[in-house]
């Protein structure tokens, strides 16, 4: 342990942005502003990018960061892709999470393309820009394949490459694990006769291509498997590391900062079953912390948290929230709806959305429940659909055997939300998520819906 608290402060850790940035959205002409942006592991010297060019920044904790956006930044229609890095030694650029700001006058009502379909990202879909041009891509799974798919700057993902075979559709994250400066992958695997494997990493180039890096085993201890994977410095030491659930618990995994990765401590939960894991800065101290969200057939749903030291391990559990008579929450997502700079966490029901507004400190305020389907026949996402500068609930519904639905709870920008609106109606299913992003850059966030067979994407339209 001495080792490692060493090599931790020796170097700057990696940055990381977690949530929206604030504001998340401005109208173009607007002039220039300051942007608040949230996340963990900023050090003095840190610098906020807007579309990969530094801005002037000031550093006021290592939770928080504030840039100076130029009025030439917001003239018209786009949207600021946001990344920060921290100076070296160590250090390096953000690369586990994005922000988008979106540069568009808020809209009154949201209007959507005829959807386009795909015949991937049906049970893995994670939009990155791979490629260093601006532009949000997808990394998605393709029959037992996971696949890149470049976006081309207008809502439409043309064919890519393949970056690994033997998915096995439990979990994947993205993060520069070998510091060149490229995103890599790392993606749950079910290798044919080599049982001990769980996951294996892809090496970016840059432009879109991949190649192989490794596998990770659970040889060492049998009980590690996939779940939940999520990337970040978890110990300070300038190198990406992994963190990744099982049914009862997790485990950390630190990166060696070529790709590769050892087995450093697993923590077991006293709950049944996982549903659901985020890492994310919940007390405002800079280090990243997990939140667990467990349930059980017959005892109910609770809400953990594990606040990290910053060198690797992490303190008790703490429980912030439990119910018995909620017997099966899921899909857990975060984001700032109250615009007070901490984290907030939201999860469903089988009919409802509960969120829980952070008070910063690792503490949340009791949920506040919102109905919006019934029997688990719908999923959600999170984000400005209208671009006003606040979150909204972005709900894909099935209230029918065939008719789908897609309605919206726009938010208030005080953690309260405004009565549910539908949308659109005889849309594609969204069977295992809607997954939003702003795809062609023009201001207006758009949806990809995942199939289970493949995704549909739908933008939106000005």
């Amino acid at each position: 342990m001495a080792s490692l608290l060493v090599a931790a402060f020796a170097q700057n850790p990696v940055p990381q942005i977690v949530g929206p940035v604030k504001p998340m959205a401005v109208a173009p002409g607007s002039g220039g502003f300051t942007l608040t942006v949230y996340g963990a592991n900023f050090v003095p010297g840190a610098v906020v990018n807007w579309n990969y060019q530094p801005r002037s920044t000031t550093f006021v904790s290592a939770h928080e960061l504030q840039a100076q956006i130029l009025a030439t930044d917001v003239i018209k229609n786009t949207a600021g892709l946001i990344s920060v890095t921290n100076p070296a030694p160590g250090g390096g650029n953000s690369s586990a999470g994005w922000a988008q700001v979106e540069v568009h006058k808020p809209v009154t009502t949201v209007a959507l393309r005829p959807p386009q379909s795909y015949s991937f990202g049906g049970y893995l879909l994670l939009p990155a820009d791979f490629n260093h041009d601006g532009i949000l891509d997808l990394v998605g799974q393709y029959g037992d394949q996971v696949v890149f798919r470049p976006g081309n700057g207008k809502g439409r993902f043309p064919v890519g490459s393949v970056v690994g075979r033997y998915y096995d559709s439990n979990g994947a994250a993205f993060g520069d694990f070998n510091g060149d400066g490229n995103l890599d992958l790392v993606f749950a695997q079910s290798v044919p006769d080599h049982p001990e494997v769980w996951a294996s990493v892809a090496l970016g180039d840059g432009q879109g291509r991949f190649k192989f890096g490794g596998r990770l085993s659970n040889v060492n201890d049998p009980t590690v498997g996939a779940g939940f994977i999520h990337s970040g410095d978890f110990n300070g030491d300038g190198k990406l590391d992994l963190v990744v659930s099982d049914m009862q618990g997790f485990s950390i995994f630190l990166g060696k900062g070529d790709g590769t990765f050892w087995h450093f401590v697993d923590i077991v939960d006293s709950t049944p079953t996982i549903a659901g894991m985020l890492t994310g800065d919940f007390n405002s101290d800079g280090k990243l912390d997990i939140a667990l969200l467990a349930w059980g057939p017959s005892s109910g749903t609770y809400l953990y948290m594990f606040l990290g030291n910053g060198d690797g391990t992490f303190q008790a559990e703490q429980t912030i929230f439990a119910s018995s008579t909620i017997l099966e929450g899921g899909y857990l997502q975060l984001s700032d709806f109250n615009a007070d700079g901490n984290l907030d966490l939201a999860f469903r029901t089988d009919s409802q959305i509960c969120v829980l507004l952070g008070n910063g400190d690792g503490t949340f305020q009791l949920p506040a429940c919102h109905t919006v389907g019934t029997q688990f026949q719908f999923t959600y996402a999170i984000g400005d659909i209208n671009s006003d500068g606040k979150p909204d609930l972005i709900v894909s519904q099935f209230p029918g055997v065939t008719d789908y639905s897609l309605a919206v709870l726009l938010g208030n920008g005080d953690g309260s939300f405004q009565p549910e609106q539908t949308l659109a109606t005889g849309i594609p299913s969204a069977e295992l998520g809607v997954t939003v992003g702003d795809f062609n850059s023009d201001g207006l966030l758009d949806l990809l819906f995942q199939t289970g067979l493949g995704m549909d994407a739908l933008i939106q339209a000005h």
